[in-house]
């Protein structure tokens, strides 16, 4: 078993196997509660920090390191495969031992098939019109936008990307979109794989590790993240649809 579970359930080092496992589950459970749920952190960097955190083996013996291992490899085979299962039960305001059983059979036994979006939304007119009128203001972009080139931006479909002026204002926005849901939650991989934008400086489209680099230095920052004109916004746009 690893170190991490045995410091919190002290007797997990006698339980079988499957016991084991749903220490993880629920450990993974109350860490997406305080991560996802509560502080919106990145998905992908939930599951890497949670399995790299309960990696390490606090055990000799060769079954027990067998067991742990493939544990482990089944909770992250789900996390990163079975992001339905993950967001129908880690979002339980409670989560039980019945509800382990049944995410683990229906990862194990009802075969899903995941559609990756390849767009960031569909916003219709009103909404569009919205957003182009603050990304103008706000001096979002070296050039002003016009309706049409907004909407090819949430359908990624532009043909060469839009040179940002202050990356700060623009990510701001789109944090605070993904927040409320409004659009997936690869976004990052959808602005990066698509080249949707450029900072100024560079003039290079922005990579998936320079916008998460830039995400995690910008929320550690003493200033509101997204502030509250960004949030406002947002919900102006959820009031629309």
């Amino acid at each position: 078993m690893c170190l991490q579970c045995s410091n919190h359930c002290p007797e997990q080092e006698n339980e079988p196997s499957k016991e084991e496992l749903w220490t993880l589950f629920r450990a993974a459970y109350e860490q997406y509660q305080s991560e996802i749920v509560n502080d919106s952190k990145l998905y992908d960097r939930y599951v890497n920090d949670f399995i790299s955190y309960h990696l390490p083996v606090f055990s000799q013996e060769e079954e027990s390191i067998r067991n742990h291992f493939r544990n482990l490899f089944s909770i992250y085979e789900l996390l990163t495969t079975r992001k339905d299962l993950v967001e129908k039960f880690f979002k339980l305001p409670e989560f039980g031992k019945k509800d382990f059983l049944e995410m683990v059979h229906s990862f194990n036994h009802i075969e899903y098939v995941v559609e990756t979006p390849h767009s960031l939304a569909t916003f219709n007119e009103n909404q569009i019109r919205l957003i182009t009128q603050f990304a103008n203001e706000s001096n979002f972009f070296v050039d002003t936008v016009d309706e049409r080139t907004v909407d090819l931006f949430f359908n990624c479909k532009l043909k060469r990307p839009l040179v940002v002026q202050n990356m700060r204002h623009v990510l701001q926005f789109i944090f605070a979109l993904s927040m409320q849901k409004m659009i997936p939650h690869n976004w990052v991989s959808l602005i990066a794989d698509n080249k949707l934008l450029s900072p100024q400086k560079t003039m290079k489209p922005s990579s998936r590790g320079a916008i998460s680099s830039r995400l995690t230095e910008l929320r550690a920052s003493t200033q509101p993240f997204p502030s509250e004109a960004y949030s406002n916004l947002v919900n102006q746009l959820k009031e629309m649809q």
